[in-house]
């Protein structure tokens, strides 16, 4: 099988790896603690369900079969920031691995309490790019909480920042600059 190497999984090593070295700041206490601001919820919920998503598309690798819906739940992710860590560095040696070329299926729950399931077309980076931009998105609601409940302040300037955002600020910056003083 030929091996290829997406920008995306270029992406997603930048973000895992951002992940991996945030949490090793984080205490097992403030990292389990239920806050206000998440619903009750911890920063290591939060974790643990971006590690399941990324982890149901390595899952559904060898069948061609994603399903995020019926995803394995590991409650050591949401209550150790080490082995949760640990988790996102194995991460990107998985992605790394992978071919992630051709056309693959996404199972998703049709109705929650009939667990009636349906079947859509999709592509292997297609669903890279989404588990991008939902751990992304989960990013933005760590760091908010870090930052308001915890008064976590030394967070990483990109940390929930979607890569667009990231651009379009720095463009701006760039055309801001004024070199008539």
């Amino acid at each position: 099988m030929r091996q290829t190497k997406s920008d995306l999984t270029d992406s997603l090593e930048i973000i895992f790896l951002r992940f991996a070295e945030l949490l090793l700041r984080i205490s097992e206490r403030n990292y389990t603690r239920p806050l206000h601001l998440l619903s009750g919820a911890s920063i290591g919920k939060q974790i643990r369900h971006c590690l399941e998503f990324a982890e149901a598309l390595l899952n559904g690798y060898d069948a061609g079969l994603v399903c995020y819906d019926q995803r394995e739940r590991n409650p050591l992710y949401e209550n150790s920031p080490k082995a949760a860590a640990d988790r996102f560095l194995e991460l990107v040696r998985e992605f790394e691995g992978k071919d992630w070329e051709g056309e693959i299926q996404v199972s998703y729950l049709v109705h929650s309490t009939l667990g009636l399931e349906n079947v859509v077309r999709s592509s292997w980076e297609r669903e890279l790019l989404y588990v991008q931009e939902h751990t992304i998105h989960h990013e933005a609601i760590i760091r908010v909480a870090l930052e308001h409940d915890l008064g976590f302040d030394d967070i990483p300037e990109s940390f929930g920042f979607a890569i667009s955002t990231l651009q379009y600020n720095t463009n701006r910056l760039i055309l801001a600059w004024d070199p008539v003083i």
